[in-house]
């Protein structure tokens, strides 16, 4: 079903690249390629302001499998993002605001042998937090239309809900850090 998504977005975005364009792009319409690791569709609308300035709301979710040491994640994001771009519209800088809502479970892992031990520990935790930093990028111009550009974000968080039925964490502090691969056409 995901690549199926993907397909539909990747033709429609290729479909509207060849059409005609207007004179000023101010909307943008973008999908994380790098979503389809963690197995989840992600979208994101960027508005482009005056001076070089841009808005960009984006929201995602996905699973990502760790095995043995880590279990399984899945998360929902919602992500209100400001860009300053350089003068010459490619390098960008600017802060975001992230909500976000994520499931851990995992069980250890028993390690058979002539002394077995385990690895990793339970865990059984839901959580919603909000988190604000930086964000870094560069954009390069595909087609007239299209565009590809490399993100990443840093930030600090702090989950305002939280439930970890195996452990008792001491805190609900976390580093929230993302690296995107945008693919955008202009609307």
């Amino acid at each position: 079903m995901r690549v199926i998504i993907y397909t539909i977005i990747t033709l429609l975005m290729f479909h509207l690249g060849n059409a005609q364009q207007k004179d000023k792009h101010q909307l943008e319409l973008k999908t994380n390629l790098a979503n389809i690791v963690a197995g989840g569709p992600s979208a994101a609308l960027e508005f482009r302001l005056k001076n070089n300035w841009s808005s960009m709301v984006s929201i995602a979710s996905g699973h990502i499998d760790y095995g043995d040491f880590g279990g399984v994640t899945r998360y929902k994001t919602i992500t209100l993002e400001a860009r300053k771009y350089a003068a010459d519209n490619c390098f960008f800088i600017g802060p975001y605001l992230k909500n976000i809502g994520k499931k851990i479970k995992q069980e250890q892992s028993y390690v058979g042998g002539t002394i077995p031990y385990t690895i990793g520990q339970d865990r059984d935790f839901i959580g919603n937090g909000f988190s604000a930093g930086a964000s870094l990028g560069i954009k390069f111009s595909i087609s007239q239309k299209l565009n590809l550009e490399l993100n990443d974000q840093i930030g600090l968080g702090r989950y305002y809900r939280m439930k970890d039925k195996n452990n008792n964490l001491p805190s609900g502090n976390y580093l929230d850090a993302r690296i995107a691969l945008w693919i955008g056409f202009q609307l």
